[in-house]
């Protein structure tokens, strides 16, 4: 207990007050009170003093400080690391990190007990979860590691106990998924903030990924997505560990599904390359560890959900071999678009190549050299294979550029039904020889000698025929003219008529009246002509999009795949490829004949997985679609989600199908190094310290001898002496007191 003073001046302007009203009541006051009887006049002053001095006081704020010692009971926690990642064996004295740490806690044993006489301690066992055990054995079974999550479930049993310490025994090595992927330094600021402190320990080596010849496959990058006949670009990064000048490869495999229904896998096959499917990369790494990006691409054939696996030949000697693939499901749909578009190097042909950011759309440009180089042109003959192209543009490129048996076989490619496209430039059309190619009749424009040019800028428009042509809507029909009417002019055109006695229609035409955008059916195909070359005047200032939708509208009307065949029922998995343990989440949903969502229809959802166990999935109301999670994806394997739609009672459709796939791989023992500095960040953010193992039987030594860190609490408790109603109380009871005796002596 002690007495404190907190005064609202400081100590000698307090006590100068005090002193000037003392010397008035001595000096000053007894000469108004002479007349007075010695009793009432001494009985005055002492009044006037003990007021002066309580109002003294109370300027002085004195507070009466309490204080007890806590010593109610404390727990701690030893946590144990019992993942796989625990039985790697690169103890320098040899052995497992389980047995080290087994070790070092029987050399503990003695100053635990000792600890224990003041303290609980509790003793888990983790992986993803904790279990409570009185001995810590040398078995490591647990599947992952989750740290994060481990130490949320500790701090819910925990409670409201006082936990004065926290041991982590561990190789730090985090490999946990989805929902068990909890920050552990998150946590371990929580842990800070009510003062439970983490210490940490490590076990193994941190180069364990280095100590022998390794090859691991990760971060898969490709389109999950892709329209049938079109280039799928891949990715992925490849680790190599000791694998110094030995040749890699590195090939794509994927599922053949001929002949086979939904529910079953197929074959994983390898695929053959060409001038444009590069299935297989060889690398040689240089140094002892490195990292280096793989570039693959195929062209999928065959439509529906495929398997696609990218792997890296294993090398004589090498330890893990699970981790030198992944896969992946991919969607391969039908109606991909494939155009082939020469032209010379110029700004449209820059600005119209970023249609390719579409999965659906693939744009093969092939540059076209001029001028005295015209002759030096190589153009592959793969783009003029029928059914290899859906469509073609040329820009301002001349016959010539091509061989004439190119052309030709062109020509019959438009004859089987692919589109074509020639737009404005001052050496194609009729100047540039195509009066007299086989390419003539398809052109839906007369072609003259020379290519009369528009020198003066030109505002596109819909004319009357295209205001409505699926060509020319960039907006909606009550907003789309006034799109266009927003647009920049072009900076030019050619000068173009639609072909005399046909059915050519002029679907769009500058504000000054000339033809600008003709179109033609030409049997099983359709052509256009566009008399302009400067569109990306639009995207540079300010109307990407409206060029983007204008790009992909003609190429989708060129190619006659401006219509959907979309099912009636469809269900799909999000992510597609999972480690064990993740969740993945399941959208599905039902349209009418005109693709409008059914937001009445009742689903019923399974998913069937390796093992051909069905587990139902419980629909959830979502924004123009349904959506389900499924968790259970411990095992394995390829998994079937399928959903059946009705309303009404009535059976909408057929049946949707889609698949995951759960990864093989194992992801506490691909890369089993030991990660310290993890241990470092949760003790440096909980409050506590990374210890190595001497250091920590260094602390639980000094801890069974001067007790645990706050396991004896000193409480304060502060009591105000002049802001409470007891001082108030007594200041005007002698105020009052003062006042009766002066009235009663006639003062008042």
């Amino acid at each position: 207990m002690s007495l404190q003073f907190e005064p609202v001046w400081s100590w000698l302007f307090a006590i100068a007050i005090f002193a000037a009203v003392l010397s008035v009541i001595r000096i000053a006051y007894p000469r108004r009170i002479q007349h007075l009887s010695p009793a009432a006049r001494n009985s005055l002053i002492a009044l006037r003093v003990l007021i002066a001095v309580v109002l003294f006081l109370m300027t002085l704020r004195p507070v009466m400080m309490l204080e007890s010692d806590d010593q109610s009971n404390a727990v701690m926690y030893l946590l144990c690391d019992a993942s796989k990642s625990m039985n790697t064996e690169d103890i320098p004295e040899g052995g497992t990190r389980r047995q080290a740490l087994q070790k070092l806690k029987e050399a503990a044993d003695a100053s635990l007990e000792a600890i224990g006489k003041k303290a609980e301690i509790r003793i888990r066992d983790f992986s993803d979860s904790i279990q409570t055990t009185a001995t810590v054995g040398n078995a490591a079974e647990g599947s992952m590691t989750a740290i994060g999550k481990v130490l949320e479930l500790s701090a819910e049993e925990m409670g409201k106990e006082k936990v004065p310490a926290v041991i982590l025994l561990s190789d730090g090595k985090q490999a946990a998924p989805g929902a068990l992927d909890v920050d552990p330094v998150s946590v371990a600021r929580r842990y800070g903030r009510q003062q439970r402190p983490v210490y940490s320990v490590g076990f193994g080596s941190t180069e364990a990924a280095t100590a022998s010849l390794d090859l691991a496959l990760e971060d898969l990058d490709l389109s999950r997505e892709v329209f049938q006949g079109n280039v799928l670009p891949i990715k992925v990064r490849l680790r190599s560990a000791g694998a110094q000048g030995q040749k890699v490869s590195v090939r794509v495999l994927l599922e053949n599904r001929t002949g086979l229904f939904d529910g079953k896998s197929g074959p994983l096959e390898p695929l053959l390359p060409t001038d444009v499917v590069r299935p297989l990369a060889n690398v040689t790494p240089q140094s002892p560890s490195e990292e280096q990006t793989i570039q693959l691409q195929i062209v999928p054939e065959q439509i529906g959900d495929l398997k696609l696996v990218v792997q890296a030949d294993p090398l004589p000697g090498e330890v893990r071999p699970t981790n030198n693939r992944v896969e992946t499901i991919i969607r391969v749909r039908r109606g991909g678009i494939r155009v082939a578009y020469f032209d010379i190097v110029r700004s449209e042909q820059k600005w119209l190549r970023k249609i390719n950011d579409s999965t659906r759309v693939q744009l093969d440009f092939h540059p076209i050299r001029s001028g005295e180089m015209l002759g030096n042109n190589q153009i592959p003959e793969r783009f003029f294979q029928p059914g290899n192209y859906d469509g073609y543009i040329i820009g301002d490129v001349p016959a010539s550029a091509f061989k004439p048996a190119q052309l030709k076989d062109m020509a019959r490619c438009l004859t089987q039904g692919a589109g074509l496209m020639m737009t404005g430039g001052a050496s194609n059309l009729g100047q540039g020889g195509y009066t007299v190619s086989p390419l003539a009749a398809f052109l839906p424009i007369e072609l003259g000698a020379e290519n009369r040019q528009l020198n003066q800028p030109q505002k596109m428009l819909p004319s009357r025929d295209g205001l409505s042509h699926y060509v020319m809507q960039i907006a909606a029909p009550d907003q789309n003219r006034a799109h266009w009417e927003a647009l920049p002019p072009l900076a030019g055109a050619n000068a173009i008529a639609p072909k005399q006695n046909s059915l050519a229609q002029v679907l769009a035409t500058s504000d000054q009246g000339f033809p600008l955008l003709i179109g033609q059916g030409t049997g099983q195909g359709r052509a256009l002509v566009f008399a302009g070359d400067t569109t990306w005047l639009w995207a540079t200032q300010g109307f990407e999009e409206e060029h983007m939708r204008f790009w992909r509208q003609v190429i989708f009307w060129l190619t006659r795949k401006e219509t959907d065949d979309s099912q009636a029922v469809w269900i799909q998995a999000t992510p597609r490829d999972l480690t064990p343990g993740q969740a993945t989440e399941l959208t599905f949903g039902a349209r009418d004949p005109q693709g409008n969502a059914l937001a009445d229809a009742t689903f019923v959802v399974e998913v069937t997985d390796p093992q051909g166990k069905i587990t139902p999935v419980t629909p959830r109301a979502g924004a123009g679609m349904s959506l389900g999670d499924f968790t259970d994806t411990l095992a394995p394997g390829d998994y079937w989600a399928r959903v059946k739609a009705s309303r009404n009672g009535e059976v909408i459709g057929g049946i949707g199908v889609t698949r995951f796939y759960v990864n093989a791989r194992d992801p506490e023992l691909d890369d089993p190094s030991a990660d310290y500095s993890l241990l470092r960040e949760v003790s440096h953010a909980s409050g506590g310290e990374f210890l190595s193992q001497e250091q920590f039987l260094e602390k639980l030594k000094q801890w069974a001898e001067d007790g645990l860190p706050g396991l004896s609490l000193v409480r304060q408790e502060r009591i105000s002496l002049w802001d409470n109603w007891g001082t108030l109380l007594f200041l005007i009871v002698l105020m009052t007191a003062e006042w009766a005796l002066r009235k009663k002596v006639g003062l008042v």
